[in-house]
């Protein structure tokens, strides 16, 4: 059973990651060996089949999209309540009960989702989790998290409220945060979402269209090719014919940056403002190299239509 339960872990890596990606299943090997030698990763009644733990796997990842950030844990199925993140010998570990993911998977359970975006958030906002046990700061992070990817996958705020309280009373272990301090924290994380969606519109003919409208004591905007949203400061950009970047300051369009040919394998143009450049793809997403050595989708581009 240990062996084939090997060849499992390293098959389900295979299956999820690109061969980029290939140190990340090592190290998901290394940490199962560890927890085997620990005679404490098989130490429960169930045992779980490829099929499950592959749904399991897909589950996790629907979620990362949502974020646009990079996977920076690897997952396994253990003897958890329902999903902890924690950190083992510098690796970040996602352990989940494979009963509670199927619950997920089996109907739209915002509680559950509403959990596990949880914790998914901790690992991508790289908190401490000293001891095992988020900080007061990172739990309020974890759930600015939660309500940007509840709103992401359908949730209306209602619902991600009621998701919310249904954690913090099922958590017998909480730290003592102020339930409006973590709804104030949820609702801005599902009205950043909401704000990065519904700030263009796109039709089915490919027009983009204002989603805010009857704006008064705004001068008329002039006519622009592309439209560009930078979630990292959360503002609108526009970029004329000559490749020249604006930013709307005090009612006028005011020039922050240019648009730039690529040099670059993979983008397809160059967005530079005040110093700083995001590679562009075809499918217009921004992405900007970060400090964890990876890229990471920072905003979205969009070529208006001009005619």
């Amino acid at each position: 059973m240990a062996k084939s339960y090997k060849v499992f872990i390293v098959s389900l890596f295979i299956v999820g990651f690109s061969c980029a990606e290939k140190k990340g299943v090592n190290k998901a090997e290394d940490s199962l060996d560890k927890k085997r030698s620990s005679n404490t990763f098989l130490d429960f009644n169930f045992q779980t089949n490829l099929s499950e733990d592959i749904a399991a796997y897909k589950t996790v990842v629907s979620i990362i999209k949502e974020t646009g950030l990079s996977q920076n844990f690897i997952i396994l199925p253990g003897d958890v309540d329902k999903v902890r993140a924690y950190i083992e010998d510098n690796e970040r570990i996602l352990e989940y009960n494979p009963d509670f993911m199927e619950n997920i998977q089996a109907k739209k359970n915002w509680n559950g989702i509403s959990v596990l975006a949880r914790q998914i958030g901790h690992h991508l906002s790289n908190h401490e989790l000293e001891g095992g046990i988020p900080s007061i700061e990172e739990e309020i992070k974890a759930d600015e998290s939660a309500g940007f990817i509840l709103f992401k996958m359908g949730a209306s705020i209602g619902e991600a409220i009621e998701a919310l309280e249904s954690v913090i009373s099922d958590n017998n272990n909480q730290k003592s945060i102020p339930k409006n301090t973590r709804i104030s924290a949820l609702a801005k994380g599902w009205n950043n979402a909401k704000t990065l969606m519904t700030d263009t519109v796109i039709s089915p003919g490919n027009q983009v269209v204002d989603s805010i409208t009857n704006i008064t004591n705004k001068r008329k905007r002039p006519k622009y090719v592309y439209r560009v949203f930078l979630a990292i400061d959360k503002k609108m950009y526009y970029i004329d014919a000559d490749g020249k970047v604006y930013e709307e300051i005090n009612n006028r369009y005011t020039p922050v940056g240019i648009k730039k040919d690529s040099y670059k394998t993979g983008f397809d143009w160059i967005f530079v403002k005040e110093g700083d450049s995001f590679g562009v793809d075809l499918k217009g997403r921004l992405w900007a190299f970060s400090s964890d050595g990876n890229f990471h989708i920072v905003g979205q581009a969009i070529k208006l239509n001009t005619k």
